[in-house]
């Protein structure tokens, strides 16, 4: 696994770790410990807040915890990396390229004859708010952010997306929830992309069309401030075309009878009718 020679690797009995050696203390091991050990199996990852123990900073660290898988499942992860360390992989290669991800203080995974059992990565605390939560608070009132910054951070975004499928990442969840924004007055804000235990990375002689699963991921959710037409505004940045051509509007097409389907799958909601009213955000959805 590629990382930086900040990270080294050790072991403790069953558990492979990999530390990063200017966050790590031996105090953080004895309290994330406990926490992985006492959870239940579970078929889905568990995250849990962490503080960082008196004597290993002042840090606020996110705990995610993954467990052994069944099946067909349990026998690839013989032959593969943990969730965990593919998460902490691909952060590393994502931090190559000037993403912002969230800096991974540890990883590691337990295994018996080969098995695994359970992983988890640690992560530092990201300084900002999930997508909708930073929309919801600064789409109005005394916080509320200009038509300019709203448009800006459309275009930030999208150049962030884009520039993640051109060099040929694919997130592997990019729901908005999995947007962060950090901002600092006086110097914009910062978008971080989160949960990358499932991001993959592919060689560009390879053809696919990934990408479009992760616009889809993006447009499914209705938003605070986030009009019909600022959705098409995101994808003309994306696209890089102020004109487009029978190509574009084809995967605007498909883009919305997709937006359609998911919303009545996976949020049961009727998808008929006006597609401006079926992606308008409206409060109670919070």
């Amino acid at each position: 696994m590629r990382l930086s020679a900040d990270y080294s690797h050790r072991q403790d009995g069953e558990w492979s770790l990999w530390i990063l050696r200017e966050k790590w203390r031996e105090e953080l091991w004895q309290v994330v410990l406990p926490l992985i050990e006492k959870q239940p199996s579970s078929k889905h990852p568990q995250t849990l807040q962490v503080k960082a123990p008196f004597g290993a900073g002042d840090d606020v660290l996110f705990l995610k915890i993954f467990h052994g898988s069944s099946g067909m499942s349990r026998f690839k992860d013989i032959f593969r990396d943990s969730k965990a360390l593919r998460s902490m992989r691909q952060a590393a290669a994502l931090t190559r390229f000037n993403f912002n991800v969230p800096l991974t203080v540890a990883a590691g995974e337990k295994r018996e004859h080969g098995l695994l059992r359970k992983a988890f990565v640690l992560t530092l605390e990201v300084k900002g708010q999930s997508l909708p939560a930073f929309l919801r608070q600064h789409g109005s009132g005394v916080e509320s952010m200009s038509l300019l910054e709203k448009r800006n951070g459309l275009k930030q975004l999208a150049l962030e997306v884009r520039r993640l499928h051109q060099l040929g990442f694919v997130h592997g969840d990019l729901v908005p929830t999995n947007i962060f924004v950090s901002r600092c007055a006086g110097k914009g804000s910062r978008l971080f992309f989160m949960d990358n235990d499932r991001t993959q990375r592919y060689p560009k002689w390879i053809p696919h069309v990934l990408w479009r699963r992760n616009l889809l991921q993006l447009n499914r959710i209705p938003l605070p401030g986030i009009t019909l037409q600022d959705r098409v505004r995101f994808l003309s940045h994306y696209l890089g075309l102020e004109e487009w051509g029978n190509k574009e509007r084809r995967l605007l097409s498909w883009l919305e009878r997709k937006t359609r389907q998911r919303r009545k799958e996976c949020d049961s909601v009727e998808a008929n009718g006006s597609f401006r009213q079926l992606m308008r955000w409206h409060s109670e959805l919070t």
